[in-house]
């Protein structure tokens, strides 16, 4: 009975898996980097180094944590061991003391009451946590930059696409129209061949965009850690993006609001603790130490009899000379501590000059943009003054297939320029600190 039912069970589990997997997977730009940042190897890795900190604070915490341990022992002697003593003829007895067998079971206890390097080791492990989630966010805005540089390249992939099909469609009806002219005796085999030769060559490039927009679609979902047989449908669009990266709400520039500039900071708190570690490794230090014994003595195995042994007491340790090595490692800090103080400096400066220098870009695409879009306006008019022309038997098809190549080029100028303006943006809010988590 049970065979009945389990195997159409896993058939049906089979078939709602594959259609699981096959079902196209709607995103937008949002959730296409919140996917990333949920799935990605990279921020994955990164989040188990956060978990790895937090043990290695756990494990810093253990050792002031009292300890307590039970021993136990058992010892055969084979020979006792031999105490040698003065005989009264002046030379010396050899005799052979104590019992065949001996066991003993034991309970240590250890306490490090004070020390202020464990104190100072404890504060640095704090901040090598704090230091691995840095470390995350680092990483989770750079594959947030790539996921969108991505969703942007589809989206103008596709859309030049759909824009060259379209100028295919039109050639074509101007190709079948001057077939006609030319049965007609109104037109040249050459203005056919030329038309004809147009259309090939756009036939071409639709190929490889088509091709194109397929290796941009797997770039896209391998940058969100997703599967990229998995099928994908984008939801936003290059208009809607476009409008919202024209508003430019960056302003107030600081590098220190920057992730980088973060990490350097945890970096050279780190190394003030590690210098403050061994400058307290000079002072003394205070352990308890307890212990409970009881032990049986026999030459059979007999455990009637036991003799206790119960101590404690306490230890300090005295640092009084290590040889000048902790002076040379407190003093290798120092200099670690100047250096990551002068890359602070370093990186100010050079982030200073890439908000500038972004800013910049992001301008210019700006005003990229509004000319390729009146280059655009301009070529569409063109094409239809060619257009109207033809209809009155003035113009030719070769000034029509012109306008038409120019409407084509300045389609793709426009949407390059929309393209670059839309990673100037995105490059902008980098440069601000304003795509970290």
């Amino acid at each position: 009975m049970s065979y009945k039912i389990k195997f159409p069970f896993i058939a049906l589990l089979l078939v709602f898996c594959t259609n699981s997997f096959g079902q196209t997977t709607k995103l937008s730009l949002k959730e296409s980097v919140d996917y990333a940042l949920l799935n990605h190897p990279d921020v994955k890795n990164k989040i188990l180094d956060e978990r790895y900190a937090e043990a290695q604070v756990d494990e810093t915490r253990s050792i002031g944590i009292p300890k307590l341990n039970a021993n136990l022992q058992f010892v055969n002697n084979i020979q006792k061991q031999v105490f040698v003593f003065p005989n009264a003829s002046g030379s010396y007895q050899p005799i052979r003391v104590g019992t065949t067998l001996v066991s003993i079971a034991q309970i240590n206890a250890s306490w490090l009451a004070l020390d202020a390097s464990y104190f100072t080791g404890l504060k640095a492990s704090k901040a090598f946590t704090e230091l691995a989630k840095t470390q995350t966010n680092l990483s989770s805005r750079d594959v947030t930059v790539n996921v969108i540089k991505a969703y942007y390249l589809v989206l103008i992939t596709k859309e030049n696409i759909g824009l060259l099909s379209e100028n295919i469609k039109t050639i074509e009806a101007i190709l079948q129209q001057t077939e006609g002219y030319y049965k007609n005796g109104f037109a040249e085999k050459i203005d056919v061949d030329r038309i004809k030769l147009n259309v090939s060559n756009l036939k071409v490039q639709l190929d490889g965009l088509n091709d194109q927009a397929i290796i941009t679609e797997q770039l896209l979902k391998l940058n969100m850690g997703m599967p990229i047989e998995k099928p994908i449908e984008l939801t936003d669009n290059l208009e809607d993006l476009y409008k919202i990266s024209v508003d430019n709400d960056e302003v107030g520039f600081d590098p220190k609001k920057r992730v980088e500039y973060k990490l350097l900071e945890k970096q050279l708190e780190l190394s003030n603790y590690d210098k403050q570690r061994f400058q307290s490794s000079k002072y003394p230090n205070l352990a308890f130490f307890a212990t409970y014994q009881q032990a049986s003595y026999n030459d059979k195995v007999n455990f009637q009899e036991w003799y206790g042994n119960t101590f404690w007491g306490f230890q300090i340790g005295i640092p009084i000379f290590a040889g000048l090595g902790t002076n040379a490692k407190i003093e290798e800090r120092k200099i670690n501590i100047d250096q990551t103080k002068n890359t602070m400096v370093m990186f100010e400066n050079g982030a200073n000059l890439e908000a500038n220098q972004a800013k910049t870009k992001y301008d210019r695409a700006i005003k990229t943009i509004e000319i390729q879009k009146q280059n655009l306006e301009l070529a569409n008019d063109i094409l239809k003054i060619s257009s109207a022309k033809l209809k009155e038997g003035v113009g030719s098809n070769l000034e029509i297939t012109n306008a038409q190549q120019e409407v084509k080029t300045s389609q793709t100028n426009y949407l390059n320029a929309i393209y670059d303006l839309l990673n100037a943006k995105l490059e902008l809010k980098r440069v601000y600190g304003k795509l970290e988590n």
